[in-house]
């Protein structure tokens, strides 16, 4: 019963030292910003759909612009 019993606590302290060996990322103070940026910051797409204030035309574009192409290109031709 004592070979059972010494074991077992040698199977435990393998098992708890394996958990300690498979640690993640602890919490510093350098892994903080990390942190708080993959789970609190969301990325802006980059193409958006607007609508032309010009003909109405709605359109996708990468660009801060509220004309379609086709009036914008009137525009400068004027």
């Amino acid at each position: 019963m004592v070979k059972d019993e010494e074991a077992l606590e040698r199977q435990y302290a393998e098992e708890a030292l394996n958990r300690n060996a498979k640690a993640g990322i602890h919490a510093d103070a350098c892994t903080t910003p990390l942190k708080l940026f993959k789970h609190y910051v969301r990325k802006k797409p980059l193409i958006t759909q607007v609508t032309c204030k010009k003909c109405g035309k709605i359109f996708k574009t990468n660009r801060d612009t509220q004309l379609c192409f086709s009036c914008e290109r009137k525009k400068k031709r004027n």
